[in-house]
């Protein structure tokens, strides 16, 4: 009888540690504000994005994916909680001051499942009611954040600098002035390329990475700050000409003005601000590639599962119109690569339509974490089966919202709706969203329009702007 409880103990701790072994690291990379335009990725390539580009050889780029919350706050809050902006009444920045205390976070469910977790790098995300801060309560082992860099520098030219992980590092290293005279004087950034924002993030994810001995698996979230504004960084990165950018581009109808209330009217300058924006991605694409190359040195790329995505886009002249918060495709698209060549497919392009909310099961499904978490996950569907070739993705279409408005996506419309409005797309022949067709196809409207509604009724509640700001 002992010799069996043993033998029965013994097989139990193998297919513990079988399981373990299995278990891949998880790797999510989320940039800033990334036109889907500027990338190598794009048909026309405006700049050369040589570490993304190794990505999508070397794994799956989602081509039609679509994000959920259209500004910095709404997107990332989502992609924490599982719960979509109308959900927590959060449309905007400024929408939105806590979670309630009870509130689900996916990287718990990552812990329970084995994995040490992490974050490094910007954040909006929002605390627990009750807690400050973003650690132990949101379900991360180890976090390290401060705000992007347009935050900062507004916080800085208030004297706003104390107790930040960032301003702490610029002080101690002596470089703190050298920042603020940066700004005062409205040039590039003469800062070291590790102290500078991004950088700064980067050598704290390697230091995470080549300090990481644990034989349990780890997720670790990076969060960069660019392409977001200003576009400040070295000027050796400026290598590109105003006059190789496509500059301001025009629609055929007139958008409600509800729909473009975040957005600013583009100037005649755009063409200086398109080529600014490309070498901050040039800096920013130098960063993941810098992360990349870690792991290979540290034997840890063949087991983790790398995944890099924009929190949503942005309007660089599109439309004649420049910053976020509306529904076209410049901004709902935000760039999606997920690469493993060791369990995936390589070189893949996937036209279907997913959310930046599928992440969230598709890294429960890695972690094996739903037979430890078992609480209902509303939101997403697991990329698995494009990843692997097996099983089935069942969703059809894919949502974003701002306030008062929803976009349904097809794969080949897009419709954008509320307020009485309707905005009918085709993404494939007109992937700008220039030119309005409702009128011409009313019955794919009508389809649609009933995809919303029963969104919305099964994704609920929908709650109003800053509901959770005033309870």
């Amino acid at each position: 009888m002992k010799k069996l409880t043993l033998l029965l103990f013994t097989t139990v701790v193998c297919a513990i540690q079988c399981l373990a072994a299995e278990q891949p690291n998880i790797l999510f990379i989320e940039i800033d504000d990334l036109n889907y335009k500027y990338s190598s990725l794009a048909e026309k390539t405006l700049v050369e994005t040589p570490a993304m580009d190794s990505l999508a050889r070397s794994g799956t780029y989602f081509r039609n994916a679509v994000c959920q919350g259209m500004m910095c706050g709404p997107s990332r809050n989502s992609l924490i909680s599982g719960l979509y902006p109308h959900s927590m009444g959060f449309y905007r920045n400024g929408q939105f001051n806590a979670f309630p205390a009870n509130t689900w976070m996916f990287p718990q469910a990552l812990q329970k499942s084995g994995y040490t977790t992490a974050y490094i790098g910007k954040s909006h995300i929002k605390a627990l009611k009750g807690t400050k801060g973003m650690g132990a309560e949101m379900g991360f082992d180890h976090a390290k954040y401060t705000a992007g860099r347009a935050v900062l520098l507004s916080r800085a030219r208030k004297g706003q600098n104390a107790k930040d992980w960032y301003f702490d590092y610029l002080k101690e290293a002596k470089l703190y002035d050298t920042f603020l005279e940066d700004d005062r004087k409205k040039r590039y950034s003469t800062l070291p390329e590790d102290a500078y924002l991004d950088g700064f993030f980067t050598k704290a994810s390697m230091d995470f990475l080549d300090g990481y001995e644990k034989e349990k698996p780890f997720f670790l979230w990076i969060n960069y700050s660019l392409p977001h504004g200003p576009h400040d960084v070295n000027k050796r990165y400026h290598t590109f000409s105003p006059n190789d950018m496509p500059g301001i581009q025009k629609a055929s109808f007139t958008p409600p003005p509800k729909l473009i209330k975040d957005t600013r009217p583009a100037k005649s300058t755009m063409k200086k601000t398109q080529a600014e924006y490309c070498g901050a991605i040039t800096f920013l694409d130098r960063q993941i590639g810098r992360i990349l190359e870690n792991l290979r040195e540290n034997e840890k790329l063949d087991n983790t599962v790398v995944v890099l995505f924009s929190d949503h886009g942005i309007m660089m002249g599109d439309h004649e119109l420049i910053h976020k918060g509306t529904l076209f495709r410049q901004i709902t698209t935000p760039t999606l690569l997920i690469s493993w060549p060791k369990g995936f497919k390589q070189g893949k392009v996937v036209k279907h339509p997913v959310e930046l909310m599928d992440l969230i099961p598709t890294a429960l499904d890695l972690a094996d974490a739903l037979k430890w978490d078992t609480r209902p996950i509303k939101a997403g569907e697991s990329l698995l089966p494009f990843l692997t070739g097996e099983g089935k993705f069942e969703r059809k279409l894919a949502f974003g919202e701002v306030e008062s408005y929803v976009a349904v996506v097809d794969g080949h419309y897009r419709l954008i709706r509320g307020e009485g409005h309707d905005l009918l797309f085709d993404d494939i022949n007109d992937p700008d969203n220039l030119i309005n067709i409702a009128e011409q196809h009313p019955t794919r409207v009508a389809q649609l329009t009933t995809a919303i509604d029963q969104w919305l009724k099964t994704t609920g509640p929908v709650r109003p702007a800053g509901f959770y700001k005033a309870n």
